[in-house]
């Protein structure tokens, strides 16, 4: 580590370079991490959150869902899966597979709420499955609503960055200016006596 210290001159950084530095570290290994997550799960959005109450009182709006790419012929009724939809182009929608048939070679589904009294418009193919829920996890995903409240992610995203940045310019002590005051001080002097 050391070494590795020594070749990037690391001492000789400003302060708010190496805050950038690791800002950046943590951008990378953030989104690398959900890209390894993404293949894992086979779907190019393996999380969702719950944006609607049509699937009270098994999911609340807020729970945030982990999803995982399923074969055609292994989603089953009675699965929760998250598919997009030309008649509700806000979101992914969250419904359960009410029925499945096998029509011309492909599977359909046909889906509902379980909040609601009637069936979705029509039925999915598999094209338009995002995923299937295997895991959810509650409140989580208010982040994400609030964040999507409109001017939100902007003024967050401001006191985040002042939060960083303001810390590199305040004047800070370094440990001569310590040394200093403490032989300058007749009372440091007579407790170290």
């Amino acid at each position: 580590m050391e070494k590795l210290r020594q070749r990037l001159k690391w001492d000789q950084w400003p302060e708010y370079g190496k805050t950038g530095f690791f800002i950046l570290i943590i951008v990378v290994a953030t989104f690398g991490g959900y890209g390894v997550f993404m293949v894992a799960m086979g779907t190019p959005s393996p999380l969702v959150v719950v944006t609607s109450d049509s699937m009270e009182t098994t999911l609340s709006r807020g729970h945030l869902l982990i999803l995982q790419s399923q074969a055609p012929e292994d989603i089953n009724v009675g699965e929760i899966i998250v598919y997009n939809a030309d008649w509700h182009t806000q979101a992914p929608v969250v419904h359960r597979v009410i029925q499945r048939d096998y029509v011309d070679g492909e599977y359909r589904y046909y889906t509902q709420g379980d909040n609601n009294n009637q069936p979705d418009p029509l039925y999915r193919t598999y094209d338009d499955i995002v995923g299937v829920v295997v895991f959810a996890i509650p409140w989580i995903g208010n982040v994400t609503l609030f964040l999507q409240t409109p001017g939100v992610l902007p003024v967050v995203l401001v006191l985040l960055l002042i939060l960083i940045i303001i810390p590199e310019f305040l004047p800070k002590k370094d440990e001569e200016d310590e040394e200093i005051e403490g032989k300058l001080d007749p009372e440091s002097d007579a407790l170290n006596a």
